[in-house]
């Protein structure tokens, strides 16, 4: 069933309202003329009628500013709209759409969409159905011939707005499509900021920008010219012909006798409402044609189809199944193109309270696993079941609620430290704040700070080091609580001694919970239960835990060339540790090719 919005139908009603009161002003003055042509009086009643028509065009033309004016309440629902529907489409999706174009779409797109509506929309249904009205009111009320010659003209009006609105349909597109890139450039300019500065590049950016810039320049200036092209074919071209033809007729029908002076007048008066599609376009030419693009352009996102799609029958359970795994992959697949699969038959069970890392060579769908787990893609054959629950049967809202995730690439919000943590629990007091930082061994860092927990992090968390960011998310992972923990290569970007910090907060804050570490980096694995190797799209059981068989899954894992200048020192490799080893009260550290501790040259401390 078509669903029209109260505020659009009361915008037509309002255009209707004001139309028919200056119909009837205009009858009115046509008869006040022909009894002052006559020598009557025009009485009481003929006052009122004036007045009151008077008055509703005046309560109308009110009412429809205040309409225009709940512009800003149809922008934010329009925004909740996009939002929602952006959360739907998942990181995946938005990936292959640049940030600016969507902040574009979300912003000026929203703004211009709902000023269309708003100012131009109604109105426009309104004037277009209008002259129909009118039409049939001078034909019953002053002459039916004159009406229907005017009722053969009137046709050209709406072939007149549609050959406008296609000759400016593109270029109102082009100006859209121009609009959106800019702000894409502009953002990426303002991101990558400081490696614009470090590459130099800065002048060249801002020359890339000044062309864009003077690209939108151009296709507003020819918006605009369409806009003042329109003006003078209105005003100067069809209005004018149109209410001439009015006064031809009123005077033939007057010469006739027809028609009488003030009928004639008031003929010639109403010519002008029939106009009023005209008059409404020409007034908001601008409005009008940069709403539609932008109207479609919204259309186009909203219509995007999301990745992953809740069944109709999808449930919240309220919690796992007593002894089901917490989670199972069972001959799970996907694939991204068809016929062309990055999983094919992977079969994984991790228990609760259990921890289980899985490595294997870049690119063989490590990731694709962890999305699947998040809820950001679905299996296309085999079941991946949380808590013993298919999460095909279940909301998408409780299968994330079900996980904590620490990704190698930590995202911060612009705010403070304490705005960040609330994201995984709004309801932590600072009691349970203090000791997230401390499960993460961050909290003498933010005792140290000046304004502790209320310290800024900057933009996207520049204000830390990655180390400090990586340990901020274990602390959000540790508030949220939840009994799975995935590990995305936690510690892919941080140097040894930061690596050290995390794994110990890791330990503490994965403690009793169900861990999958998905990483490269040997001390992540080496403190896994289970080790479990991705290839070929299935996984397969490394050896059992010792140094040996550490060593055998970082051989499947490291490129060739890489293992070959690794040397080996008792079955193991010994990895650079930052760990000074005291030596005759100076100082030694690990070589990093011989494995051996080498004391500083004499006299030296480091």
């Amino acid at each position: 069933m078509l669903s029209i919005p109260w505020s659009r139908i009361q915008g037509v009603g309002l255009g209707w309202l004001s139309g028919l009161a200056q119909l009837g002003l205009f009858l009115g003055l046509g008869r006040a003329v022909d009894r002052v042509a006559s020598g009557e009086a025009l009485g009481a009643p003929l006052y009122g009628w004036l007045v009151g028509c008077a008055g509703l065009t005046a309560l109308a033309a009110g009412a429809a500013v205040a309409l225009a004016g709940r512009q800003g309440l149809d922008e934010a629902a329009s925004r909740q709209g996009l939002t929602r529907h952006l959360f739907a489409l998942g990181a995946a999706d938005r990936s292959r759409e640049r940030a600016g174009r969507i902040v574009s779409t979300a912003t000026d797109g929203v703004e211009r969409a709902a000023a269309f509506r708003a100012t131009f929309l109604a109105p426009m249904i309104a004037s277009v159905s209008l002259p129909v009205i009118v039409l049939a009111l001078l034909a019953w009320l002053v002459d039916p011939v004159a009406a229907g010659w005017l009722a053969l003209a009137v046709p050209a009006i709406p072939l007149a707005l549609g050959g406008f609105q296609a000759t400016f349909r593109g270029v109102s597109q082009r100006y859209r499509a121009h609009a959106r890139e800019l702000s894409a450039q502009f953002l990426d300019a303002i991101q990558g900021l400081s490696t614009l500065r470090l590459l130099g590049a800065g002048r060249d950016m801002g020359r890339r920008l000044a062309r864009s810039a003077e690209a939108l320049r151009r296709h507003v200036m020819r918006l605009l010219a369409g806009n003042q092209l329109m003006l003078l074919v209105v005003d100067a071209a069809f209005s004018l012909a149109f209410v001439t033809l009015a006064a031809g007729l009123a005077l033939v029908r007057l010469r006739s006798g027809h028609l009488t002076a003030g009928q004639a007048l008031a003929l010639v008066l109403a010519s002008t409402l029939l106009l009023e599609p005209l008059d409404r376009v020409g007034q908001f030419f601008y409005v009008g044609l940069g709403g539609i693009a932008a109207s479609r352009e919204i259309k186009a996102f909203l219509a995007e189809p999301p990745a992953v799609v809740e069944a109709p029958d999808a449930a919240a359970p309220s919690g796992g199944l007593p002894g089901a795994p917490a989670v199972e992959f069972d001959h799970v697949g996907f694939a991204y193109d068809p016929g062309v699969p990055v999983l094919e038959d992977v079969s994984l069970q991790l228990a609760a309270g259990q921890r289980l890392a899985l490595t294997g060579p870049s690119g063989v769908g490590k990731t694709t696993l962890v999305a699947l787990l998040r809820g950001d893609r679905r299996p296309d054959w085999g079941v991946l079941r949380i808590g013993g629950h298919d999460v095909a049967g279940v909301t998408l809202a409780w299968q994330r609620a079900q996980l904590a995730v620490v990704a190698q690439h930590t995202y911060l919000f612009s705010g403070s430290l304490r705005h960040n943590l609330l994201m995984a629990d709004p309801t932590a007091d600072d009691d349970r704040l203090w000791r997230a930082l401390a499960a993460a061994d961050l909290a003498d860092f933010v005792h140290g700070l000046p304004d502790g927990l209320d310290e800024a992090v900057g933009e996207r968390g520049l204000a830390l080091s990655g180390g400090q960011a990586q340990r901020l998310a274990i602390a959000r992972a540790h508030l949220k609580d939840a009994p799975i923990l995935v590990l995305d290569e936690p510690t892919a970007h941080v140097d040894l001694a930061s690596e050290r910090a995390i794994l110990a907060a890791l330990r503490t804050v994965g403690a009793g919970k169900a861990v999958l570490a998905v990483s490269h980096r040997r001390a992540t694995i080496a403190d896994a239960d289970r080790v479990l190797v991705l290839g070929d799209g299935r996984v397969a059981e490394a050896p059992a835990r010792s140094g040996e068989a550490v060593l055998r899954v970082d051989e499947m894992t490291t490129p060739a060339r890489v293992r070959e200048a690794t040397p080996r020192v008792d079955a193991m490799t010994v990895q650079v540790d930052t760990t000074a080893l005291p030596v005759g009260g100076a100082t030694a550290r690990v070589d990093e090719t011989t494995g051996r501790a080498n004391s500083p040259p004499r006299g030296l401390t480091p």
